[in-house]
């Protein structure tokens, strides 16, 4: 049972902008769980994308459909401005893959030291804090804007990509730091949100194919497996379509008081003991 809760809090704290990270190291501290290891974190993490490939399906069918579409349309020699100018989805695929780019480099880089950060849950508090102060000034100071597909910039994409790789710490929300990014740049609320999730795709799904070879060697019973995917895939679906209503509604600064709840009880609970 232990890891389906774990399933379902992955799920719910992916998408919510609470980060799933810093709740996990949490969730292991608090419960006294040792996970299997980090095949089956990418297991759950696949979950999610099921999710995201689900809610977004005829999106993403339009973006992978254009992104081939513009490689074709590049090797006749035809110019990439008047493609995205042509095909807003294509322009929208190419600044997907730029908005991945941070992310990657700095997690194949730097892995085993997040690796050791994954261990540390005062850490983990202090950056649920910091969340929470992003999202409660990010909600204030940015109201988001206009922008959609057609007239979103390479810089906005470079801005959110940043945002996501700073979120590579435990406790940092990826889906909170990147959609404050968008409302920055001036990206429609929902168009935000609708970005955060796909971009979540490539980065979660490369990180996890290249852990879930490792799960044949994990002792869980299979159907404990599969239903531990289930709930995280459940659970983040709902999540998103929570957050998309609190955040068209400008209400998602309501998760700040949660964060600096939890993170303070967490940090008090762990210098009691004198970790």
């Amino acid at each position: 049972m232990s890891l389906i809760l774990l399933g379902l809090i992955q799920g719910l704290t992916e998408f919510f902008p609470v980060s799933s990270s810093g709740h996990l190291v949490i969730a292991k501290y608090f419960l006294q769980l040792k996970l299997p290891g980090a095949a089956f974190e990418a297991f759950l993490h696949f979950g999610t994308v099921v999710a995201v490939i689900v809610l977004f399906r005829k999106e993403i069918k339009e973006l992978v459909i254009s992104f081939f579409d513009s490689i074709y349309k590049l090797s006749q020699g035809e110019n990439i401005l008047n493609i995205f100018k042509n095909n807003s989805s294509s322009k929208l695929a190419w600044f997907l893959i730029i908005s991945t780019i941070p992310a990657a480099i700095i997690g194949y880089t730097f892995s085993s030291y997040f690796e050791i950060l994954f261990s540390k849950p005062l850490i983990a508090s202090f950056m649920l804090t910091i969340t929470g102060a992003l999202l409660w000034f990010g909600n204030k100071k940015f109201s988001g804007g206009n922008k959609k597909i057609s007239e979103i910039t390479h810089k906005d994409a470079i801005i959110i990509g940043v945002a996501q790789a700073l979120a590579i710490f435990p406790g940092i929300s990826r889906s909170g730091l990147t959609v404050i990014a968008g409302l920055s740049r001036n990206l429609d609320r929902e168009f935000s949100a609708k970005y955060s999730f796909i971009l979540s795709v490539p980065i979660i799904l490369g990180a996890s194919i290249f852990k879930m070879g490792e799960l044949s060697s994990l002792n869980i019973d299979f159907y404990i497996l599969i239903l531990s995917g289930l709930a995280a895939a459940t659970s983040s679906y709902g999540a998103m379509k929570i957050f998309i209503g609190l955040l068209k509604s400008h209400k998602i600064y309501f998760f700040s008081y949660y964060l600096w709840i939890i993170s303070g009880l967490t940090i008090w609970i762990s210098l009691s003991r004198g970790l």
